[in-house]
């Protein structure tokens, strides 16, 4: 038997306590929901992207001397892994419309590499970098989103800030200013309110991840989306949806869900979430969890 569809209400805030609810929803039915409605509906897509390489990785010198260790920024190398994520996306034929980003450097960072992918001018898609490409703003709205965030202990964040007067992140007005000009949703706001409080318990964090990806999904209704977070959020969207064991998530794996969003009597109807993600592929390693993990 097929699951009941699930009837949406783009006016009702969505999720738990200590999640903002009402502000910067869609109103509304899309236009792409509307138009497809009498046929086979609106296909929306949700992808979640892992950050590039990290510069504390590979840079030991860095670390040694960071201001700020729990928040690095990416390496040259992550930055283009982040423009080829979006150039895989954009090649394959996906028309992402909303960027939804963890408040992390390295996370601002990846998504403003895979904005400028997403929307550079044609003839600067086969660019091996973003640098000196010509981008439309006017394809992609972005904003941070705070239920994105890395998980908030010890074991996530190796190198926890030292002081409770430096702030774990920097300004979001710095944020914002990191992505690529006109692409900014200046109106829409964090679903989850401010960062989860330190510590977080990583069960608690998997329940978050889970949330925020549906809450985005259901507030951005006709909108194909791209959530750009931590290793520990991609494979959370990968077993949210599947009994699987995540065992590896690559720089820039990016997982996939899918569903089909319908007009039926005035309101919007959408149908389960299916995982499209491959293994292997997707950057992304599982595998039956009942099996033997792959040595």
């Amino acid at each position: 038997m097929e699951p009941s569809p699930t009837m949406l209400d783009p006016g009702v805030g969505v999720l738990s306590p200590g999640v903002a609810s009402g502000a910067g929803i869609t109103s509304g039915f899309p236009q792409c929901v509307a138009a497809t409605s009498a046929g086979a509906g609106f296909k929306q897509n949700v992808f979640i992207l892992r950050h590039g390489e990290r510069r504390d990785d590979v840079d030991k010198e860095w670390l040694a001397n960071a201001s700020r260790p729990w928040d690095p920024p990416l390496t040259d190398a992550g930055k283009k892994q982040a423009w080829n994520a979006g150039r895989k996306l954009r090649l394959a034929g996906f028309e992402i419309n909303r960027v939804l980003i963890s408040p992390y450097l390295r996370c601002v960072q990846t998504a403003a590499e895979a904005i400028m992918a997403l929307c550079v001018n044609q003839t600067d898609l086969g660019n091996d970098s973003s640098t000196g490409v010509v981008i439309d703003p006017s394809k992609v709205k972005a904003s941070i989103e705070f239920g994105l965030s890395e998980v908030m202990n010890s074991i996530a964040i190796r190198f926890p800030r030292s002081s409770p007067d430096v702030p774990w992140i920097l300004d979001l007005g710095e944020l914002q200013s990191l992505l690529p000009a006109g692409t900014l949703d200046a109106v829409a706001q964090s679903m989850w309110p401010q960062l989860p409080e330190w510590p977080e318990e990583t069960e608690a964090s998997h329940v978050r991840y889970g949330k925020t990806f549906r809450a985005a999904a259901d507030r951005f209704p006709g909108e194909n989306i791209l959530c750009v977070t931590h290793g520990e959020g991609v494979a959370v969207s990968v077993s949210h949806l599947q009994p699987v064991l995540v065992y590896g998530v690559d720089y820039c794996a990016c997982s996939h869900w899918q569903r089909t969003v319908r007009e039926i009597d005035g309101k919007l109807s959408a149908g389960e979430f299916e995982l499209r993600t491959e293994p292997l592929e997707s950057g992304v390693l599982f595998g039956d969890v009942f099996k033997e993990v792959p040595a």
